[in-house]
């Protein structure tokens, strides 16, 4: 009853392996990595240490800001979210000033500052 319904498809015989895309061969190669120059290599290995500082203080503070959350709700503590505020906003302005003092600098030491940026921005993404 059920061999008219069900029907066998052949197997496909086994795709051979693909080659890497022309890019991407020579992206990993050790290579390509010695002739970026030092500016780069330390834009990489600065945009990743920063992305796990960042993952790491964001899971700090959000663990933090549960316990005093937590510690306020239950009464053993009180919260002056105000000042806290006022805080977050003083600092806030100051690193409004100094991110301006970094783009001088790097825009002062543009040769560099491009292959370090590009690394930078390649280890963020890593």
């Amino acid at each position: 009853m059920l061999d008219g319904i069900l029907q066998t498809q052949p197997a496909l015989p086994p795709s051979p392996p693909t080659a890497p895309a022309a890019g991407e061969a020579d992206l990993f190669s050790s290579g390509f990595f010695l002739r970026l120059g030092f500016s780069f290599m330390v834009g990489l290995a600065v945009g990743y240490a920063l992305k796990v500082a960042f993952k790491i203080a964001l899971v700090v503070g959000g663990v933090l800001l549960v316990l005093l959350f937590s510690l306020q709700y239950s009464g053993i503590i009180e919260v002056n979210w105000a000042g806290m505020e006022s805080n977050y906003d003083s600092f806030v302005d100051w690193l409004t000033a100094y991110s301006g003092a970094l783009k001088d600098f790097i825009a002062d030491n543009l040769s560099s500052a491009a292959s370090f940026t590009a690394g930078l921005l390649l280890g963020l993404r890593f």
